[in-house]
């Protein structure tokens, strides 16, 4: 490339970084994508994807991150944003496979442990979400809403141990969660522990007054200590 092509390329990522960063990403994919007319990026193109996510255009992202992959097959970004384009358009199994090879690739990238654990729960495959959502707060315990969904996916195979240990670190971080709270209540009540149960539901509706499931579990739950006093 001569130098006053490579000087046009850095103008249009420059100019495409101003349209990105004032919102307009429709005009930035348009600039980035004339300075890949230009020179063909791994970089350029896996921005170009990322953005194209961004904006929703999954088909476009998935074959632009499909290029990137074409160029540099272990690149950790370029599975993860096709692995979030993947998702985004319901192809969950093509998603999976995705986040497994980022992580295989980098241990760390705690948000594609994240998407896996996801990936795995709206597949079904409730204990490989577990086991996501675990690898995960190994690496990053403060990520909360992984808490969140781990003690969801528990609550789908009646873990109540794990329910209760996973929602109470949500609490921990954020006392004022009411669905943490009904979580909770939900766990207490499964094992027998009818007193934790109601403070638990009591707690998310004085939190969250509209949060019916946890007001009509209360309301039963007195009316049976009302019965049975």
């Amino acid at each position: 490339m001569s130098g006053d092509a490579a000087a046009e390329v850095r103008e249009l990522i420059e100019r495409a970084g101003v349209l990105e960063r004032a919102g307009h990403l429709k005009k930035a994919i348009g600039v980035y994508e004339e300075a890949l007319r230009l020179e063909e990026r791994t970089e350029i193109l896996l921005h170009v994807g990322n953005l194209y996510n961004d904006i929703g255009r999954l088909d476009e992202a998935i074959r632009v991150h499909g290029r990137v992959l074409e160029r540099s097959p272990d690149l950790p970004g370029g599975h993860y944003g096709l692995g979030l384009a993947f998702y985004r358009a319901a192809r969950i199994q093509e998603a999976i496979r995705c986040f497994e090879r980022v992580v295989e690739l980098d241990a760390g990238w705690v948000t594609a442990r994240y998407w896996l654990g996801l990936a795995h729960y709206h597949a079904g495959d409730l204990e490989e979400a577990i086991a996501a959502f675990r690898a995960l707060l190994e690496v990053s315990p403060d990520f909360t809403i992984a808490w969140y969904n781990l003690g969801t996916a528990a609550a789908q195979t009646c873990d109540n141990d794990l329910m209760l240990t996973a929602f109470g670190k949500v609490l921990e971080r954020n006392p004022r969660s009411p669905g943490a709270h009904y979580h909770c209540g939900v766990a207490h009540f499964r094992k027998g522990n009818l007193d934790e149960a109601l403070a638990s539901f009591r707690a998310a509706v004085e939190i969250d007054p509209e949060n019916r499931k946890a007001a009509e579990n209360l309301r039963a739950l007195e009316e049976m200590r009302m019965r049975f006093s």
